[in-house]
């Protein structure tokens, strides 16, 4: 049996400071276009994300929607508390949770 985790490690993606309104637009950006020149599946890792706010999960939402576009999967791990929460609250937990690797 092949091991990924060191294909998957490659197609990491790290998310760092504030998820948050002011800095949206320039983090979507900037991961969109990582995520294009990646070749298969990616992983989004938010272990380094300070705080978060509902624009978040549109982040979220917009990173899923371009990576069902171009054919990949797309895989959230150690998302925040507070982005989960926020998830909850408007019923988006699902979403997150089939993207969420254990």
């Amino acid at each position: 049996m092949k091991d990924n985790s060191d294909e998957m490690k490659m197609n990491q993606i790290r998310l760092t400071g504030d998820l948050i309104i002011p800095e949206i637009d320039s983090i979507r950006e900037k991961i969109e276009a990582e995520l294009s020149t990646r070749d298969g599946d990616c992983v989004l890792d938010f272990a380094s994300v300070n705080r978060v706010d509902s624009s978040s999960l549109s982040l979220c939402l917009c990173f899923l929607r371009l990576a069902k576009k171009q054919g990949k999967q797309l895989t959230f791990i150690n998302l925040p508390e507070e982005m989960i929460a926020i998830a909850d609250l408007v019923g988006l937990r699902a979403i997150l949770h089939a993207n969420q690797a254990n």
